[in-house]
């Protein structure tokens, strides 16, 4: 059982599923000269791909409270619910707060990527592994006002040790 293998940096692309990689590409490129994108600079008709795994997080600047903005719908059928407009400390889907702020905490604080590769159980109770590219926008440039994420899940098999 993996808990919380976490990357800070791209070297995950050493170990990564393809689509992790497709959609890490793809958010790099709206980059720039080491700029952070906004929202507005992702058109999901370029993202048909990756949309049923992906989830927005509106952060507050003061507080840096936490609100899922948009669940994608293979994020809600893993998690058995749609969080949407709720605060992520009360809907994480993560192994304990602690474990998710490590991941949304560094994007936030660091204006960096998170990458974050751990078995967790799903709304079943099956155990699947959860890979999840954690990346930030910025509606000024500045400061991280959402955080993406893209995730991807698979079932570990009952046979497993």
């Amino acid at each position: 059982m993996k808990f919380n293998a976490r990357v800070f940096d791209d070297s995950f692309l050493q170990q990564y599923d393809e689509r992790i990689a497709a959609f890490y590409q793809m958010w790099k490129a709206k980059c720039g000269d080491d700029t952070i994108p906004s929202r507005s600079d992702f058109d999901p008709v370029e993202m048909v791909q990756f949309l049923s795994g992906i989830t927005l997080v509106d952060v507050d600047r003061e507080t840096h409270e936490l609100t899922y903005r948009l669940v994608g719908t293979n994020e809600v059928d893993v998690r058995g619910k749609d969080p949407t407009g709720e605060r992520v400390r009360d809907n994480f889907h993560a192994n304990s707060w602690e474990d998710a702020w490590g991941n949304y905490g560094h994007v936030i604080l660091t204006k960096g990527v998170a990458y974050d590769n751990s078995d967790i159980p799903n709304s079943n109770g099956a155990m699947v592994e959860d890979e999840t590219v954690f990346v930030p926008l910025s509606g000024d440039g500045e400061h991280v006002n959402i955080v993406m994420l893209y995730s991807i899940q698979r079932r570990i098999s009952e046979n497993m040790a």
